[in-house]
């Protein structure tokens, strides 16, 4: 069982409250006493004999039904500017997107949209630059009430690309973080996982009251930092304070992005970026700038630009890994 968080589930734990059958209840209402003692089961004596006993067959525990089922929620934050957790929010979605597409898609049409791309930085977002979409939130919305925040409201206030991803995010505005309602914020995600199947959250770089909410709820929480020393220690100090603000910290890895594989002399190593960070690094993705750009520019994610460059075979393993790392608590640092 994960511990409780505050949008009223537990992380790694994505059981649905089956509803009751009201049908069934109905129909199964009446008079006990007035039932015919014909009805009745009766006793019987006859031993049953080894050979006719069936086994009950083996069923898997109610978890492992439930994560399959249940919604998947990855956030990612940059440990410092300028590496890419926009772009690679992006792609990660669209990963998501067309992996959900080509599972569910039938003959009457296509499938339903079912990851939502949810851009929480409300003064330099780009989530919607990215996909060049209008953001359909406002920051009134997210400053009123939690009670108007229902999924019907938060349904009607996406927009939708084409390739399958539904964007939640607001015009940038000045201040616009520290103005936003955190209760609000978490009715909004609570509606978000109950309406699609992943929810990939582009976190804001500046703590806010409310971003440690969002980090302890998600699944996998990954901090994005290049192969520089400001970057990794910068990194280092943002996974030690997730560590100390909770008693079990957040369920947190490093993502390392823009990472050559090439050797030059005089260049860190992955050796030297895990021993800086004081753990293991979830995964690497290379740089290639050429496709991001071209991405941005055409305001389309990299999969739908170029799906077969390397940046976009990275990030279909940094999918593979985020969902292997759902129920692996992350390394504490050293």
């Amino acid at each position: 069982m994960g511990k409780l968080t505050n949008w009223g589930r537990r992380r790694g734990d994505n059981r649905v409250a089956k509803k009751a059958d009201y049908a069934l209840i109905q129909n199964a209402e009446c008079d006990l006493d007035a039932v015919d003692e014909e009805l009745m089961i009766p006793d019987f004596e006859t031993e049953l004999r080894s050979e006719d006993i069936t086994q009950p067959e083996e069923t898997p525990p109610p978890n492992a039904l439930a994560r399959q089922k249940g919604p998947r929620i990855f956030a990612l934050v940059g440990a410092t500017g300028g590496v890419g957790t926009t772009s690679l929010t992006t792609q990660l979605a669209h990963h998501f997107a067309i992996t959900n597409a080509a599972q569910n898609k039938t003959g009457r049409g296509p499938a339903d949209p079912r990851v939502c791309l949810i851009d929480l930085d409300f003064e330099s977002g780009a989530c919607a630059h990215h996909l060049d979409l209008l953001p359909s939130l406002t920051i009134e919305d997210l400053s009123g009430p939690p009670e108007q925040i229902d999924k019907a409201f938060t349904q009607a206030l996406v927009s939708t690309h084409e390739c399958g991803i539904s964007l939640l995010a607001a015009p940038n505005t000045i201040g616009a973080n520290a103005r936003v309602n955190p209760h609000t914020i978490m009715s909004m995600l609570d509606a978000a996982s109950e309406l699609f199947d992943t929810v990939i959250i582009d976190m804001p770089r500046y703590q806010q009251p409310w971003t440690l909410a969002v980090m302890r709820a998600v699944d996998v929480l990954g901090v994005t930092c290049e192969l520089t020393i400001p970057s990794l220690h910068a990194a280092r100090e943002r996974l030690a304070k997730l560590s100390g603000a909770t008693e079990d910290g957040v369920n947190a890895h490093v993502i390392l992005s823009k990472f050559e594989k090439r050797s030059f002399k005089n260049m860190l190593r992955l050796s030297d970026a895990e021993k800086a960070l004081g753990r293991s690094v979830l995964t690497t993705l290379c740089l290639d700038p050429d496709t991001t750009r071209e991405a941005l520019n055409c305001g389309e994610p990299a999969g739908a630009i170029r799906p077969d460059s390397r940046f976009v075979k990275d990030v279909r393993n940094l999918a593979e890994a985020l969902i292997s790392a759902q129920d692996v608590p992350s390394v504490k640092a050293a």
